[in-house]
């Protein structure tokens, strides 16, 4: 097993596609039914990296590493996000997610991340725990039109607080809203 790295916009074509195809059957609401393969512009704000653990040619596990400006209480943060985690059936439950995952989360606390934020089903709460982040079970994350937001449904919201100033909001991020933009990762 190879673990790899890319800048989104830089990602090869045959991994793009296998890293598309499994978002295509599995999160159909992300992409909808666009054609497009893989359109992604290296001035992307978000800045995203895929890590992908490769078998040859095979896609194995991918997890995506991404950042965005936020704003909390009046105080500009940046926030890094984990996203697009997957494995593909045949090899999952040998821990093979963890090393992507990993590598993403090592990406985001090597940053200028304030904190980090991630979404997950509650099933995978200790998973994420044992990959460094802590599940906030009070928090309530808001996204959407900003003038009348969605709270996330996910399940779990998982954190990590990379800079001291994100390490400061810890007891308030877990009981007041956070607005994270138009949409989550």
């Amino acid at each position: 097993m190879k673990l790899l790295s890319f800048p989104k916009h830089q990602v090869p074509r045959e991994i793009a596609i296998q890293i598309r195809s499994y978002y295509r059957m599995q999160w159909p609401h992300v992409h909808g039914k666009s054609g497009a393969l893989w359109n992604y512009s290296p001035d992307n704000p978000g800045q995203p990296i895929n890590f992908v653990l490769m078998e040859d040619e095979a896609l194995v596990s991918h997890a995506e590493a991404n950042w965005r400006e936020i704003e909390f209480q009046g105080q500009k943060l940046v926030c890094g996000g984990i996203s697009g985690v997957f494995t593909y059936p045949a090899w999952r439950g040998a821990g093979l997610a963890k090393e992507a995952v990993r590598a993403a989360t090592e990406a985001i606390e090597q940053s200028d991340a304030d904190l980090a934020i991630l979404f997950a089903g509650a099933r995978l709460r200790n998973f994420y725990s044992e990959c460094g982040w802590v599940p906030m079970d009070g928090a309530r994350i808001l996204y959407g039109d900003s003038s009348n937001p969605k709270q996330d449904q996910t399940g779990q919201i998982m954190m990590m607080f990379v800079s001291q100033k994100g390490l400061s909001l810890r007891e308030r991020l877990e009981g007041e809203p956070l607005y994270v933009g138009a949409v989550t990762w």
